[in-house]
């Protein structure tokens, strides 16, 4: 069933256009840092020298779910599409470094570190149009990764659950441990 649901995405979904938007949304140099960036500004202006702390908790986030991802990798050692579907997929911008990173494809590390650290921010901000909007930026950040056939849609899925609970679990400590130092509302 994984397999059939990659190869339905990432085939017949085919179009120039999510092409271009899917490698773009999985782009960390285009898309992950510029978001990050512009994220860490708002709430800096917003909220001030609580924003900027705010903003640091953010990039502990986003680079301890990494660290997570790449043990869990190491762990699991589950192979990548590129690795056992090489003659099926089709690889929409394959001037990308495909299977030379990473053989390792479980958890997906974009879709973990986008849903830790917006599950982590929304839970923090409680606000209902940035959970909205972030959540949908997660589920296209995951779907990228499966469309773009870097990902079996498990290994993408396990990605969002674990980072998910990661970023919440993190949410929860700093709002226990740390609540003085975060935005008042």
């Amino acid at each position: 069933m994984d397999e059939n649901l990659l190869l339905l995405i990432n085939q017949q979904w085919h179009s120039p256009l999510l092409d271009t938007f899917f490698a773009w949304v999985s782009e960390k140099n285009t898309f992950s840092f510029p978001l990050l960036l512009a994220i860490i500004l708002g709430l800096g202006w917003r909220w001030g020298k609580t924003g900027w702390i705010l903003g640091l908790m953010m990039i502990i986030v986003a680079a301890t779910s990494d660290l997570l991802g790449n043990t869990l990798k190491s762990l699991f050692a589950q192979p990548r599409p590129c690795l056992h579907l090489w003659d099926q997929i089709r690889m929409p911008h394959a001037e990308s470094t495909r299977c030379m990173t990473s053989t390792s494809g479980m958890p997906s590390n974009h879709a973990l570190n986008f849903f830790a650290t917006f599950s982590f921010l929304s839970f923090i901000l409680q606000r209902h149009t940035f959970t909205l909007i972030t959540m949908t930026v997660c589920v296209l950040v995951a779907l990228s990764r499966v469309y773009l056939g870097e990902h079996f849609p498990s290994q993408a899925i396990s990605g969002a659950i674990i980072g998910a609970g990661y970023g919440l679990l993190l949410a929860k400590l700093v709002k226990h441990y740390f609540n003085h130092l975060l935005p008042k509302f």
